[in-house]
């Protein structure tokens, strides 16, 4: 998951991440994406103090320290991070990313407004909850489950609201998603089970192969 953190100097931000991390290191890998147009953070700074509560990975965006990247946007460099949780801080106008402000500094994305630490630790575990339930969720959004999309449903079962098993397309063992000609082509458990042992079953007898944990196949018809 990511969250950003927003307010003006001294409103308790950098603390705040601190001590998240400190928190959650032990729990979650976790990395830091800070925003620091002006200077080179040196020791007993921000990114300092990022690195010794425990993060994997500290990067500066605009700085000449630690780890340094130049994406071709933020949002590119934040989805190339595999980390369960992505703290950024600063770039308050990045809408796409949700935030926890402080103090009276304006910002999008808001969805938590000068909280305490026990209430930015809630939102994080129902957050990547909700990531991890998503994740098993074939994420069609074909809204046949009485949701508007997959998230909402995911949040449902998160509270316990709803069941996988509601989802005409969950799949307990495995996910199969077929695309034909440009269009996604819905199958529910049934038809999915036949595929997934008839594929299966066939690669199995091919010499090499072992565990089948993933398989892509693509099939394009030679035009005469």
């Amino acid at each position: 998951m990511i969250l950003g953190f927003c307010g003006f100097s001294d409103s308790g931000k950098t603390t705040m991440i601190v001590e998240l991390i400190e928190k959650l290191k032990g729990k979650y890998s976790i990395a830091v994406v800070k925003h620091t147009p002006h200077h080179v953070d040196i020791e007993g700074k921000d990114s300092d103090r990022f690195r010794k509560a425990g993060a994997a990975e500290v990067i500066l965006v605009g700085a000449q320290e630690v780890r340094i990247r130049d994406p071709e946007s933020l949002y590119t460099l934040l989805k190339s991070l595999d980390y369960d949780i992505v703290f950024v801080e600063g770039f308050k106008k990045e809408r796409f990313i949700k935030k926890a402000c402080f103090g009276s500094a304006e910002c999008d994305g808001c969805v938590l407004r000068d909280p305490t630490l026990d209430e930015v630790l809630d939102y994080i575990d129902r957050e990547i909850s909700v990531e991890r339930i998503m994740a098993r969720l074939p994420n069609f959004n074909c809204g046949e489950c009485g949701h508007r999309n997959c998230e909402e449903m995911a949040r449902a079962i998160q509270r316990g609201e709803d069941r996988f098993e509601n989802c005409r397309y969950w799949n307990p063992n495995a996910f199969v998603s077929v695309t034909v000609n440009g269009k996604d082509i819905y199958m529910g458990k049934f038809a999915q089970d036949v595929v997934i042992n008839t594929i299966k079953g066939l690669l199995s007898s091919f010499k090499g192969v072992k565990e089948i944990r993933d398989v892509e196949i693509k099939i394009r018809k030679n035009e005469e």
